[in-house]
């Protein structure tokens, strides 16, 4: 079992597992209802927080798991998530994921982050290979992994349902070996 540290500092950024409180529930939601039309489009759980109860009921279940989701704070301010956690134990892989609320896109945020989970990912959990998997219309998500040096394996085609639609997903990963060797000089 992973030790996910509750914060991690670094740069301008810090990623923190928030309890779960109502205060901390209306913090969250308050980001997420401001991008909710832009957010719907590629997350399915937007639609099921519809207020800030039912965002303290998903941090707590969240909060009752060992996983590896935190929420990034910049400027003082929650202005999105990233997590790390493993998919497949058996084939020692881990998927990565978030979302960042438009105002503060553009600035790396969301790079930094993945790299910082991704090195957390290699250095403490028994993974050989992280994927980042996108819908192929999400061109903020997917470069997103193109900047963190992924690379794009290919689309599967019709793998993931949203809002009872099946759509198309790009699969992007990186292996141990293309970490150590990015870092080898680090």
């Amino acid at each position: 079992m992973t030790e996910y540290p509750k914060v991690i500092k670094f740069d301008d950024i810090t990623l923190e597992k928030i309890e779960p409180t109502f205060e901390n529930a209306r913090r969250i939601f308050d980001v997420v209802d401001a991008e909710r039309d832009s957010l719907r489009r590629f997350l399915s759980w937007i639609d099921e927080s519809r207020c800030p109860e039912d965002m303290f009921m998903h941090m707590y279940k969240v909060s009752q798991t060992d996983n590896g989701s935190y929420y990034i704070i910049y400027d003082g301010k929650i202005v999105g998530n990233v997590g790390v956690d493993i998919s497949s134990k058996k084939n020692k892989i881990a998927e990565i994921a978030y979302w960042l609320s438009n105002k503060y896109t553009g600035r790396g945020i969301m790079t930094r982050c993945v790299k910082k989970l991704e090195d957390f990912a290699f250095k403490n959990m028994d993974v050989n290979r992280i994927e980042i998997i996108m819908e192929t219309e999400n061109i903020k998500s997917e470069n997103v992994a193109k900047r963190a040096g992924y690379v794009c394996e290919g689309i599967r085609r019709q793998s993931y349902m949203i809002y009872d639609k099946l759509k198309d997903v790009y699969t992007y990963s990186k292996l141990k070996s293309e970490w150590e060797k990015e870092n080898k000089n680090a």
